[in-house]
């Protein structure tokens, strides 16, 4: 989903209600351009309805208050749609569940004792390895695949303290299957279409790698 911003390009399980949003009125007319007030209302509200009861990772939900959309005077009819699309994305009940469960999932690991920041480190290394080894043509359930497998989660133990063990690949194979939504990546994408920003790269592909390997060799 580089850079494509179509409703096509959204899961086809969201794509009746999303249309049925801007059918209905409750969407901005993607002529209008919106505000900054707009804008920041959008997302503040969102991410009150989301993160507000919970005590989630500080870090995580200073970003997303962070990353608001800025429409330019002159906005283009892409930043427009993308404007639409957004709107609809966080008025969507699936996906305001599916962040939900992400909050519910980081607030819990806080209140086990997990004080980690945003792990940009350990996500880097999984998308290089990950993409090299889907490149070499490593199939996640492949005996291949079970090297890469434990310097992966060895990045991780490092972050979080666990050694590995089959208790602790349980346990974040749920964390990367909270985490592992289409939409995430979209509403990131959507976000960076409307304010002139660089596509973001999927992950998705990546995550879905580890997770499958995850699966295939649950024990060390």
């Amino acid at each position: 989903m580089n850079g494509e911003h179509s409703l096509e390009r959204i899961p086809s399980h969201d794509h009746d209600r999303i249309s049925a949003l801007l059918e209905d009125g409750i969407l901005m007319s993607r002529q209008a351009t919106p505000s900054a007030e707009d804008c920041k209302r959008l997302i503040n509200g969102f991410i009150d309805e989301i993160f507000g009861d919970l005590d989630a990772n500080p870090d995580f939900v200073a970003m997303m208050r962070s990353a608001v959309p800025e429409m330019p005077a002159d906005p283009t009819s892409a930043q427009l749609e993308a404007w639409a699309e957004l709107s609809a994305l966080v008025q969507d009940p699936a996906f305001k569940a599916s962040v939900r469960r992400m909050a519910e999932h980081q607030a819990a690991e806080r209140a086990a004792g997990d004080q980690t920041g945003l792990h940009h480190e350990v996500t880097d290394l999984v998308r290089e390895r990950v993409q090299k080894a889907q490149a070499d043509g490593v199939e996640p359930s492949s005996q291949a695949a079970r090297p890469l497998l434990t310097d992966l989660i060895a990045g991780y133990t490092a972050t979080f303290g666990h050694p590995d063990s089959a208790e602790y690949r349980r346990k974040l194979l749920t964390r990367l299957e909270v985490a592992n939504d289409p939409r995430a990546g979209q509403y990131f994408r959507l976000l960076s279409t409307i304010n002139g920003w660089p596509a973001p790269p999927s992950l998705a592909s990546v995550f879905d790698w580890f997770i499958q390997a995850l699966r295939h060799h649950p024990t060390p």
